[in-house]
């Protein structure tokens, strides 16, 4: 795991709680929508997580009505974006 992926799943937590509170969906209706194991929403949530599947970010954009590549930019790229200006 690099650094860029860890922080980017700070990244990925922080817009996942935003768009969920926005939608008001609660962990086990996203889960439910989603077909995405409530666990594993949770680990997304709290960053806890070393890899997502990409067919699991798929899932969780449309879950969030979030464009795909979106969703995908933010968890690859953001948070080495932020790494490389520290």
């Amino acid at each position: 795991m690099n650094e860029g992926t860890f922080m980017s799943g700070i990244d990925l937590a922080e817009y996942i709680q935003e768009r969920m509170d926005t939608l008001g969906l609660s962990v086990t209706a996203a889960a439910g929508r989603s077909g995405v194991s409530r666990q594993t929403w949770h680990k997304l949530m709290r960053a806890d997580i070393q890899e997502a599947k990409l067919s699991t970010l798929m899932r969780v954009a449309r879950t969030l009505e979030t464009p795909e590549p979106y969703l995908l930019n933010l968890y690859f790229y953001s948070g080495r974006k932020r790494a490389n200006q520290g």
